[in-house]
């Protein structure tokens, strides 16, 4: 009678272990999304992404050890073990039983070796798991995992002693009593570590997105600040810039007073510049986009990045050997390359290696999930990995804001890092960061793939001659603008072109300035964004009054929502630029080249 009971109590419980483990690894696979791994499992980086994140998940599971995946032709897609990924083992009995729809389970007593690789465990119990398709219900292949039921094991144990204990006296009522209770106790002990290890994987994925949230906030917060300096701050350049070039003009070259304000000219022009770094951080500079090759942009590259880093770094090229297409300002993306470039050279004073690499890569939503990266999609990828010192925690957190720098003083803006990230965050891109000290760092980009097989190619602008300047004028242009300089300033210079100009301070005094003039006014010259109605806004109301009058904007920056086409004249601007802009905007639309030199603002 005990040898009868004992072998139903360790039936049941093993049935029911059997079975609570498959659902578990069944619910898994389908809450990672892997289902369709079965019939297309990729290329081995690919499997080698996914596999290492499923194990992960299932190995947070009780007693669970070792993972294989396998598909319906008895391959093994994924291993704990990477020397058995792509072999087949069609002679695996317990796996053709899975491939049926069965659970199939193996208890193994573990020799030596497998003890040192399962962490001296003696006994494993291999369970093989069919996974079904969601619709038909088809079999897709076979998850197999190694448990240690020592747990299971144990309490089979205790339950065979008590049933023994009791045999003589009343086993077969007893039996009816204790069976059901060990079974629930065990079961309850089951259930309760499973939501343990589920809440403690909850729980730090909600810290990482938390903590992706505070660092996207942030930076979103210094972005707006950034672009509403750098637009603030172009205005004044405007001014100082325009107002050098005037005096420049009337002054003869030998005087110390031209030898002066030439000084102040160039420091200007250098203002300008870290402006423009303060607009691509900011997202907030216009961008003149094409189909391009990542691998092309990289191999033109080549020769400069090797003048740049010096002899004593090694620079290694390494490309796709497909061709990765992306939608991108190719000088904003060459600058990108370049400042990752200039920092890994200064991360490695004592000389290294600097490899550039591009890759194709699909991301799934297994592998994007709680991982650092952009989400699922297809991607052209850009790596730029170092030799040098490394950073540590702290210093990466900081490494993207403005001004930040680990440099000695003089040596760097803190505008390198920052301008790579708000040119990738207004391609639609993602940009990571990985190392550690005394290692190296890796830089990875992320460029949404394009799926197109023409490469639309950038003709280079014709160069007019340094003599050639802009014809004289006799049109009548409006001039609106809220900061006075600038207004000032561009009034004067197209008056000295033989302009009429009509100025005004905003959009509801432009409007009451041109009810007021009976003549017609050839051109609109506006700011983006001004007090009242915007520049697009006044265009609007403007050219339902005047639809001859042609526009032409100015601004620090465009982030306006698009409405029609027109040219954009980018600040700070110099008297030069702002009357051949003019004249182009005013050129005849037939006049071939005349308006191909100023990008388009609202197309």
């Amino acid at each position: 009678m005990g040898w009868v009971l004992s072998s139903l109590l360790t039936r049941a419980v093993s049935d029911w272990e059997w079975q609570n483990t498959a659902a578990l690894v069944q619910r898994e696979v389908r809450m990672a999304g892997l289902e369709t791994a079965f019939g297309d499992p990729g290329a081995l980086q690919t499997r080698e992404r996914w596999g290492r994140q499923f194990s992960t998940m299932l190995k947070s599971l009780p007693e669970v050890v070792r993972v294989k995946v396998w598909n319906r032709e008895a391959e093994i897609l994924w291993s704990d073990e990477k020397n058995l990924i792509g072999r087949r083992f069609p002679g695996n009995e317990e796996l053709q039983h899975a491939l049926t729809g069965e659970i199939e389970v193996e208890i193994k007593h573990l020799v030596k070796a497998e003890q040192a690789y399962e962490r001296v465990f003696q006994t494993a119990a291999e369970i093989y798991v069919p996974i079904f398709a969601t619709g038909d219900g088809h079999v897709l292949g076979a998850v197999e995992v190694y448990k240690t039921p020592e747990r299971l094991l144990a309490t089979i144990r205790r339950g065979r002693m008590v049933i023994w204990g009791i045999s003589l006296a009343g086993a077969a009522t007893l039996y009816l009593i204790l069976l059901p209770l060990f079974t629930q106790v065990y079961r309850r002990q089951v259930e309760e570590e499973t939501l343990r290890a589920h809440a403690t994987r909850l729980e730090t994925e909600v810290a990482q997105r938390t903590q992706q949230l505070l660092q996207a906030q942030k930076m979103q917060a210094v972005g707006l600040l950034a672009g509403g300096i750098a637009h603030d701050f172009n205005n004044l350049l405007t001014v100082i810039i325009g107002r050098c070039q005037l005096l420049l003009h009337r002054s003869p070259p030998d005087e110390p007073l031209a030898l002066n304000i030439g000084l102040i000219h160039s420091t200007a022009q250098s203002a300008a510049r870290l402006t423009g770094q303060l607009l691509a951080f900011s997202r907030k500079q216009v961008l003149e986009r094409r189909v391009l090759d990542l691998n092309v942009a990289v191999a033109d590259l080549g020769k400069m990045l090797r003048r740049v880093i010096g002899e004593n770094v090694t620079l290694a090229t390494v490309l796709a050997p497909t061709s990765g297409l992306v939608n991108a300002d190719r000088a904003q993306l060459e600058q990108v390359i370049l400042n990752l470039v200039v920092n890994a050279r200064d991360a490695m004073p004592d000389g290294g290696r600097l490899t550039v690499e591009t890759a194709i890569v699909d991301r799934d939503a297994g592998a994007a999930e709680g991982a650092p990266g952009p989400p699922p999609g297809r991607y052209v990828v850009l790596s730029v990995r170092d030799t040098g010192v490394g950073m540590d925690a702290a210093t990466q957190a900081r490494i993207f804001e403005p001004f930040f720098t680990t440099k000695e003083p003089g040596r760097g803006t803190g505008l390198g890092l920052s301008t790579v990230f708000g040119v990738i965050e207004q391609h639609d891109g993602h940009v990571t960061v990985a190392s550690t000290p005394g290692e190296g760092t890796t830089f990875t980009i992320y460029l949404p793939r394009v799926e197109q097989p023409r490469i639309e190619t950038v003709a280079p602008a014709p160069v007019e001659p340094a003599a050639a300047a802009p014809r004289r004028g006799a049109e009548t242009v409006l001039v609106v603008e809220d900061e006075e300089g600038v207004r000032a300033l561009v009034s004067e210079i197209l008056r000295e072109r033989g302009y009429t100009v009509l100025a005004a301070k905003d959009g509801e005094d432009a409007l009451s300035v041109a009810e007021r003039w009976t003549s017609p006014i050839d051109l609109l010259l506006t700011d983006v964004v001004m007090p009242g109605p915007s520049g697009p806004e006044l265009a609007e109301r403007l050219s339902a009054a005047r639809p001859a009058t042609r526009v032409l904007y100015m601004t620090g920056y465009s982030d306006v929502p698009a409405t029609e086409c027109n040219p954009l004249l980018q600040k700070p601007f110099t008297p030069l630029s702002l009357t051949r802009a003019v004249q182009e905007a005013l050129a005849p639309s037939g006049v071939p080249g005349e308006r191909a030199s100023m990008p388009a603002l609202f197309c």
